[in-house]
């Protein structure tokens, strides 16, 4: 197959420190292409790096200044600017990425989107003549929902989770996201801390695991950059850098040190989670998963086996005490059973080749 994957309008594929889709549009790219097939990649500055010495054409929208330090943050300054401009920044890399399917458009089949803004490029690719199919790395709203549905999208959900309420699009599959497990070590004797990794807003609810480790008076680490400020500041109070931290943002490897020496992943969101990355890449390091019971979390962890789903706080802490009920060797061949970046590649691969 000849495929075009967008893969991010900001950030370099792979991202140099936080970004789930980013590395799924990475492995994407590298194990189609491991197996035979035509890869164009479109993603931010610093992508062709990566690639360098594969077969993977590569075109990278966006600027520098997108992926100076390890943040991968741009700077908005709301003093000279207007509070829309980081939007239309985006828009304008969306336009750019449309722009490169239109020029290159004799060099690849189908498309394998993973971008949001996803609904800017169904009119285009009509006009192309392409097959556009659609990665769900966010959850669906009917207003996108009556989109795809006019232009029979097909469509890929990270989890059966997403496709509750919409039951009536053009689904052709379900992929679960995937880890690469020589890089996501296991680690058999962990510390004693619990661990929290996440975009510090309040889906994700890290005022709950603060409130569980200060119950159970236990050492918490959050990492995770700020989405939500005014969240963050009400979360201050209780960061005193010593029993309760927050680490900010952090690269690949203090990432996968953290969730090797970890008791317990807390995750103790607020939303319908679409998959949660993270809890895979924590599992894959043998650190058993304690979740609120949203989204895709069923299908993640697996009940007295690789953690526990959970309804409250109070639930939360109970589980804690007894995670050592859980055999981080379970949590390990969980991931290897269901979660690997090759059985991931391979779902990918049958799903283009069925449209």
């Amino acid at each position: 197959m000849r495929i075009a994957i967008l893969g991010s309008v900001a950030l370099p594929i792979p991202p140099t420190a936080q970004g789930g889709s980013e590395w799924i549009a990475y492995y994407q790219a590298k194990g189609l292409s491991d197996r035979g097939h035509e890869v164009l990649l479109i993603g931010g500055v610093g992508t062709k790096k990566a690639f360098e010495g594969t077969k993977v054409s590569v075109f990278e929208i966006g600027k520098n200044s997108l992926t100076v330090g390890s943040k991968n943050e741009e700077k908005f300054d709301p003093s000279t600017m207007e509070a829309s401009r980081k939007l239309r920044i985006e828009i304008v890399r969306l336009s750019q990425a449309a722009n490169i399917l239109a020029e290159q458009k004799d060099n690849y089949d189908v498309i394998l989107n993973n971008m949001r803004g996803e609904a800017v490029f169904l009119p285009i690719v009509k006009s192309l003549g392409k097959i556009f199919v659609n990665v769900m790395h966010l959850n669906l709203f009917p207003e996108l929902a009556d989109v795809f549905r006019e232009h029979k999208t097909p469509l890929i959900t990270i989890s059966n989770a997403q496709r509750r309420g919409f039951e009536n699009l053009n689904f052709i599959a379900t992929v679960y996201n995937g880890v690469d497990t020589t890089k996501f070590i296991f680690n058999e004797i962990p510390k004693d801390y619990l661990l929290m990794v996440g975009t510090i807003g309040r889906h994700k609810n890290q005022k709950a695991a603060i409130n569980v480790a200060k119950k159970l008076n236990m050492p918490l680490i959050l990492a995770g950059k700020i989405r939500d400020k005014d969240y963050f500041e009400e979360l201050k109070k209780d960061i005193d850098g010593q029993k309760i931290r927050w680490i900010g943002e952090i690269g690949f490897e203090e990432k996968v040190k953290l969730y090797q020496q970890a008791k317990a992943f807390i995750f103790p969101i607020n939303w319908e989670e679409p998959f949660g990355l993270v809890m895979i890449e924590a599992m894959a390091c043998g650190t058993p998963v304690i979740a609120f019971n949203h989204g895709a979390i069923p299908e993640i962890v697996v009940d007295s086996l690789n953690g526990f789903a959970v309804e409250n706080e109070e639930q939360m802490a109970d589980r804690v005490m007894q995670i050592d009920q859980i055999k981080r060797e379970e949590c390990r061949k969980v991931v290897e059973e269901k979660f690997t970046v090759e059985k991931m590649v391979e779902g990918y691969e049958k799903a283009l080749k069925s449209v």
